[in-house]
């Protein structure tokens, strides 16, 4: 027996033997006034009056007496559950999917937007941000908010702002590591990130062991010292709690162990281990617009007073733009979670609008079902009217049914997002994964539980409003009328289809840009080309004489690979994005400029190995040393560029202090773009020099921010390709790991991985819009069929024949397609300025995209629409005239 049932039975038994007493001391004094024993009794019931209606009357004047019928109405919606399996099971799998997805979806939302950053007191962390705006960059008015700063920054931050304490991050990058040297142990390649001292006290983590760095050691030449993150330190380490003041290698030179992370420590840079940064040294990483700055507040201190700290400072490179008459920029606090949020806000919402479309679509298809439902319940709703039911306990059970339904589907839901989130951490790389992970917390079961609630009223109102319209004169006979119904139905079929569209639309742009990215030319021959990583910012090879020996020693080796037929090294390769150096254009129209553009070293069977044609002048040789005159060879793109000129060859740029002659011209190649992309892959003007030319600055800028790549190209497919690469690399040093092995198919869908999620997950949601919709259309024509067979019978019956029917039923499904068609196309226009920042060699009204989406509407509305008109050719005209 439940709580509630105990409750209201303990209720009962005290109001019956309250009621007992009270006859039994009326009883007695009639007794007492001379009335025998049984007239007594009489008399005092005949007085007190009604008892089953004095128990009514008190379990109204209760409190508990809302309770009670809620849990009746409870019991009543269970049982109408239970007695249509059928039906509840469409419901609850149809809600677990609109439900499903919204949850998953709402719980990225979270992770970038709402949820706390995993700090301490994170709301005291911000980023500092450059907002600039003008002509400057681009020529064109533009408006930007970046965190990339310089060392100069960093010094006028750490001089002026004291409202907060200041740390500098640098980028994340590939080195070696050699734990326990001594012991000869293997080196294997990790994730490095560059940090300031302090940095740690800033995001407020505190090392599981030892210390963050110290500003000694935050200094150029300054003691060389490393925080191992925990998993590294479990994996490498074995978990050596004395591992603190311990000596490893990485990056070919000693390092101390001065700290370990906690577990689960999460930090923007995501680094596996971290290194010191030295922010104020010019000549280093923050020499350029390289490094982030973060802020914590001190206590006591506030955001405006730190704010206005931040707005006195006088950065010289703003002067300079301010007095240029083309801009202006400015220093400002964002807070770290909202900075972090805002680079995934725009797709994040605009998927959260997707799946709300499908919420509505399956809310739709569900308040057709439950209507259809209600005009065959016309009959009970009518008779319980009848017996002196009120319409207002009878709408509170219709929609306590939808939301036992609803809140069914939900927790059917929750188990669904948990599916997708988990897909989601294997399926998407890790800079799209929020700090904190994906999880579904209290903010989320909330959201789930408010969307129940929603959906339960959403599909529950309207058949709970149709029952106000149910004639019990008209119901006693058994018809329902059903036109209204189906005329609202039908609107809803329109509705979702309209949605439907929209999703089909956009994920066709958005596929059809994929497909222009994937099909451009490429400029080179991908065919049995394998390329493998490496890091080379390592002490060993900043000298250049090691560099090429390394280069050299190496190639030697894999050319002897049987099977292949070229090798080479490059800085880049295809499809990947180049090292920005400033170049300087010595003569030609634009003498003097210095513009920013794509370079790579590479060694001269560079172009050979990739097939990339030649066009003008040579190619880099084996003559082309560090003594003899330096020379670079240009892509076409660069020659029209800078020197409108496709042909540049005798003319000379210069990188650093080293003058240049181009002697050779090439093709161009897909690559992505370097500084202001306007697109993923495109053509990049690009300017090849002699590794052999490279200076010591250029080789250790290079090797910092890049993995140079091993290129091979063999005769066909050979067994083993990568085993053979690292025994050829092992012979110039054993030492050197390679980081990983890619085929450039593998390195263009690397570079092409966002626009690859954003095809998968709309393609999804419009592949699931479009058969819930077809579901919806497939259940709009299917009830009709079954409430009108009567009328079907007797129409045949008369003459008419069964291909008029048919058209006649199926067309409702093809009017209200039609409609959601055109509405569709309608929203699709203004959908498209959404997307329109994120699609390339495609137009936003793309014909293409135009004519197969209503094509494939179509042909499913067809389909959905004439598939249950069969059921007519089963209708005996004869047995319809005998029952009626």
């Amino acid at each position: 027996m439940s709580l509630w049932s105990r409750l209201f039975r303990s209720q009962n038994t005290d109001l019956d033997a309250e009621i007992k007493s009270h006859l039994a001391m009326a009883a007695a004094d009639k007794q007492a006034n001379g009335a025998d024993a049984k007239t007594a009794a009489q008399l005092a019931r005949r007085e007190f009056g009604n008892v089953t209606l004095v128990k009514e009357v008190s379990h109204e004047l209760t409190n508990w007496m809302w309770l009670e019928r809620l849990c009746r109405d409870f019991r009543f919606a269970m049982r109408q559950i239970t007695r249509t399996p059928g039906f509840s099971s469409a419901v609850i799998l149809t809600l677990a999917l609109g439900i499903g997805v919204n949850t998953a979806v709402f719980s990225v939302l979270n992770g970038f937007m709402l949820r706390p950053l995993p700090y301490p007191d994170a709301d005291r962390i911000a980023s500092l941000i450059v907002h600039s705006e003008g002509t400057f960059r681009t020529g064109q008015f533009g408006v930007d908010d970046d965190d990339s700063h310089t060392s100069e920054d960093w010094n006028l931050v750490g001089q002026n702002v004291t409202a907060v304490q200041a740390a500098a991050q640098g980028a994340t990058t590939g080195v070696n590591l050699q734990a326990g040297a001594q012991s000869g142990a293997a080196v294997r390649y990790v994730h490095a990130t560059r940090v300031s001292a302090g940095y740690f006290d800033v995001l407020g983590i505190k090392p599981l062991l030892g210390r963050g760095f110290t500003a000694d050691e935050d200094r150029p030449g300054g003691p060389k010292a490393v925080v191992l993150g925990y998993a590294l330190w479990r994996s490498s380490f074995g978990g050596d709690i004395h591992v603190q003041g311990k000596g490893i290698t990485l990056k070919g030179e000693p390092y101390t162990v001065v700290g370990v992370l906690p577990k689960g420590t999460q930090s923007p840079g995501n680094g596996e281990l971290f290194t010191a940064l030295a922010p104020a040294d010019p000549k280093g990483e923050c020499g350029g617009n390289n490094c982030s700055i973060l802020l914590r507040l001190h206590d006591g201190a506030t955001w405006q007073e730190a704010g206005a700290q931040i707005a006195r400072l006088r950065v010289p490179r703003f002067e300079e733009i301010a007095n240029s008459g083309h801009g202006r920029a400015w220093f400002y606090a964002q807070p770290l979670s909202r900075y972090l949020g805002n680079q995934m806000r725009t797709p994040v919402l605009a998927l959260m609008l997707a799946v709300s479309f499908i919420l509505f679509i399956a809310c739709a298809n569900l308040a057709g079902l439950t209507l259809v439902r209600i005009d065959r319940r016309t009959q009970e709703i009518a008779t319980r009217l009848a017996l002196g039911a009120a319409r207002s306990a009878i709408l509170r059970q219709l929609w306590i049914e939808s939301l036992l339904l609803a809140l069914m589907g939900a927790a059917a839901g929750l188990v669904l997002a948990r599916g997708i989130l988990a897909s989601l951490h294997g399926f998407v790389p890790e800079e799209f994964i929020p700090l904190g992970g994906l999880s579904m917390d209290g903010r989320v079961l909330a959201f789930t539980f408010g969307t129940s609630l929603l959906t339960s009223l959403f599909f529950g109102a309207l058949p709970a409003f149709r029952t106000r319209r149910v004639d019990m004169r008209s119901s006693a006979g058994g018809h329902a009328v059903t036109a209204g119904s189906s005329r609202i139905r039908q609107v809803l079929i329109g509705a979702e289809v309209s949605l439907t569209v929209v999703l089909l639309f956009s994920s066709g742009l958005l596929i059809r840009t994929l497909i222009h990215l994937e099909t451009l030319p490429p400029g080179f021959d991908a065919r049995n080309v394998m390329t493998a990583k490496l890091s080379l910012d390592d002490a060993r090879y900043r000298d250049p004489a090691a560099f090429r020996l390394l280069l050299d020693r190496s190639l030697e080796a894999m050319l002897r690979i049987p099977g292949v037929e070229d090798a080479a090294v490059g800085l880049s390769v295809p499809y990947e994005r180049g090292l920005n150096d400033g170049v300087r254009i010595v003569d030609g129209p634009f003498a003097g400029s210095q513009p920013s553009s794509s370079m790579a070293w590479v060694t001269p069977g560079y172009f050979s190995a990739l097939r990339i044609p030649l066009l003008a002048g040579r190619l880099l040789s084996g003559s082309d040393s560090f003594a003899s005159g330096h020379v670079a060879v240009v892509n076409a793109a660069f020659g029209r560029k800078f020197f409108n000129d496709p042909n540049p060859l005798g003319r000379h740029i210069a990188g650093g202090e080293d003058l240049m002659t181009i002697v050779g011209v090439v093709g161009n190649v897909a690559k992505r773009p370097g500084i202001y992309p306007d697109a993923p892959i495109g053509t990049e003007p690009v300017y090849y020099i002699p590794a052999a030319q490279a200076d010591p600055r250029l080789i250790a800028i290079g090797n910092l921010w890049f993995q140079p790549s091993w290129i091979v190209r063999t005769r066909g497919p050979v067994p083993s390709i990568s085993a053979a690469m690292q025994r050829a690399l092992a012979e110039a040093d054993p030492s050197l790991p390679f980081a990983g092995f890619y085929s450039m198919s593998d390195i263009l869908a690397e570079n092409l991985v966002y626009q690859r999620i954003e095809v998968a997950l709309l393609s999804s949601l419009a592949g699931l819009a479009l058969l819930l919709s077809a579901i919806g259309i497939y259940g709009l024509v299917s009830s009709l069929v079954v409430q009108r067979t009567r009328e079907i019978g007797i129409r045949i019956a008369l003459g008419s024949t069964i291909g008029q029917a048919m058209v006649k039923i199926g067309a409702s499904g093809v009017v209200a397609t039609a409609f959601g068609l055109v509405a569709g196309l309608a929203l699709s226009m203004l959908a498209t300025q959404v997307l329109r920042s994120q699609l390339y060699g495609v137009r936003d009204h793309d014909p293409v995209t135009l004519l197969v989406v209503p094509v494939v509407l179509a042909v499913i509305a067809l389909a959905a629409s004439l598939l249950p008109t069969l059921r007519i050719t089963r209708i005996q005209p004869a047995e319809t005239l005998r029952m009626e």
